[in-house]
Formats: structure tokens, C-alpha cells, sequence
């Protein structure tokens, strides 16, 4: 309840005292007790959430170029407690402090935006991998990152912005590190055998030319002979009962590397071909794929594949 509530209650009673009895004039005080006591704890809650709030920023400002981001979320949590709170003289200092930490902040953000840059760099060529680019893009080996500085976060990307990892990433040097790190380990930790690819491919081209009716060495497009090897690679869990727990998945990007791979390998001379895609088929995931050509993250599309007789 407001001030001014209280004032015209209080004026309320004072004029109509005079036609109550005593216990309808108790009954009024209880309940305008209870009021304030109510409205005391509301207070009570509301700066108890502010010095919380302004605990956590001050640990915080520990290590203000790294934390820039949670400091500008918490002075908007702070901002926003504080427009709860009644008028006084402690939230008009309050305010005051508000607008200049923003400004402070903002300036801590433009170091920051210089400093983010090159600690990545330092993370990553420990690890001898190459970047390249510049803001708001920086290409990291077969990765891209899209950072965006107006909310404080990342997104992580296979190839040049091919296929999404990741999004909402904190733009903090080490966690996006350890992000890149632990995708980039997951994938290349997989077993691949270029020889049982090879062999796997060739069958997938063959069911495709069957149920297109092509005649072998035909060109085929290269995503539906992906198709046919997924289904060919499935258990036979899945065939008996095709639910979701019992299919094997073989992400995009997984694919694609695993393409690249197969590209480096003395199989893909065996008679197997590949085809470009036009400018036009790259926007278009049905038909055509993207694949490394190198752990750089250079790369080509390619929409169609043939085996040789």
C-alpha cells in the first residue's frame, strides 16, 4: 500500500470516530495494523532481494572485464528491484549509483571486446590451431563462431556457418574453449574405417539406382545415398521394432567429416566420383552437403555421386 493510502485511512478514522463504538474502532486499527505489518515485510522481501543482488555484483567486480556480461544482467535485476521500491531518500542514491555503474559497464565492455579476442587466440594456439577472421566472426579449424557483443553470447557453428552446434554460449574465453575443444574431441574420436565406407557407400549407390531405375554409373544425388547408408547402418533392434531408442543416429556433420576423411583416403580412387554443386543447389540441404577440404575450414558443396562399373 502507498503513503497516501495510509494518510486518507488515518483521516477516515478520525472523522468517523465519533459514530463507532469501541469495538468496531478496534476492529478498524487491527486490520490497519495488519496492513502496515504486511507492507513492512513487502519492503522487508524487496530489499532483502537488492542487497543480494548487490552482493553478487560486487563479487563480480572482482573481475570486471570477464564478468562484463553478468554485471550488466545484474545491474538490470537491480534496476528493476529497485522500481518496486516506495520513494525515499535511500532509493534516490540507489538510482544514482545505478546509472553510474551503466556507464562504468559500458566502458568495461569495449576493453573487454579486445581482450576476449585475444585470450581465444592464446587458448587455441596452444593447441596449434588456426584462426582467422574478425569480428563478429572468427573461424576456428573446421569451426565458426558468430559472436554477438548486444547479448553477451556465442554461437558455434560446423564449417563456415554450415551446420549449428551451439547456441547462448557465454563469451568467456575459457568456456568457449572448452565448448569447441569437447565437440571438436567427440567427433574425431569416433572409429572410422575408410575400406567399410567405401563398401557401405557403394552399397547405398546401388539401392538408390535400383529404386530410381538408373543404370549403374549414373550420378545420384549424394544425400540420398546418405539416406540409404543411415538405413543401411542401422541395428537389427531397429528393423524388428523402429522406435526411437533403437535407431542409431548419424548426424550431418558427422557425415560430412567423416566424407572429408574419406576424400583423404586411397579409396576414394577406387572408382567413386563426386560432383559440385552449383551456387544455387548450396542453399539447399536436400540436395547437396558440405565437406571439409581441409582442417582449416575451407571446404566445397557437392550434390551428386557415381561409382564407376
Amino acid at each position: 500500500m502507498s503513503i497516501d493510502y495510509y494518510i486518507n485511512l488515518i483521516e477516515v478514522v478520525n472523522t468517523y470516530t465519533f459514530f463507532l463504538d469501541i469495538g468496531e474502532f478496534l476492529v478498524i486499527i487491527l486490520i490497519w495494523m495488519k496492513e502496515i505489518i504486511e507492507g513492512l515485510k513487502l519492503l522487508n522481501k524487496r530489499l532483502n532481494r537488492v542487497i543480494k543482488l548487490l552482493n553478487a555484483y560486487s563479487r563480480l567486480k572482482d573481475k570486471a572485464v570477464e564478468n562484463v556480461y553478468l554485471l550488466e544482467r545484474r545491474l538490470n535485476e537491480i534496476s528493476k528491484e529497485a522500481d518496486n521500491l516506495p520513494d525515499f531518500e535511500m532509493k534516490n542514491s540507489l538510482i544514482v549509483w545505478l546509472n553510474s555503474e551503466k556507464s562504468a559497464v559500458d566502458k568495461i565492455k569495449e576493453d573487454f571486446r579486445f581482450s576476449l579476442a585475444e585470450r581465444i587466440k592464446e587458448l587455441f594456439q596452444k593447441e596449434n590451431w588456426i584462426i582467422k577472421g574478425q569480428y563478429p566472426i572468427l573461424r576456428i579449424g573446421l569451426y565458426t563462431l558468430s559472436l554477438n557483443f548486444e547479448f553477451g553470447e556465442a554461437t558455434l557453428y560446423f564449417g563456415p556457418e554450415i551446420e549449428k552446434i551451439k547456441s547462448k554460449i557465454a563469451l568467456e574465453p575459457e568456456t568457449i574453449y572448452q565448448t569447441i575443444k569437447k565437440f571438436d574431441e567427440g567427433l574425431k574420436r569416433m572409429k572410422f574405417d575408410p575400406k567399410e565406407f567405401y563398401l557401405d557407400l557403394q552399397k547405398s549407390y546401388k539401392k538408390c539406382i535400383l529404386l530410381l531405375n538408373k543404370p549403374h554409373g549414373e550420378k545420384v544425388y549424394l544425400t540420398e545415398v546418405l539416406s540409404e547408408y543411415v538405413i543401411l547402418k542401422q541395428p537389427s533392434q531397429f528393423f524388428a521394432d523402429p522406435k526411437k531408442s533403437n535407431f542409431r543416429e548419424f548426424p550431418r556433420i558427422n557425415l560430412s567429416y567423416w566424407l572429408y576423411l574419406f576424400k583423404k583416403s586411397e579409396y576414394a580412387q577406387k572408382g567413386i566420383h563426386f560432383y559440385i554443386a552449383t551456387f544455387d543447389a548450396t542453399t539447399d540441404k536436400m540436395h547437396a552437403i558440405w565437406i571439409p577440404d581441409n582442417e582449416e575450414g575451407e571446404g566445397t558443396y557437392y550434390s551428386y555421386v557415381s561409382f564407376a562399373e
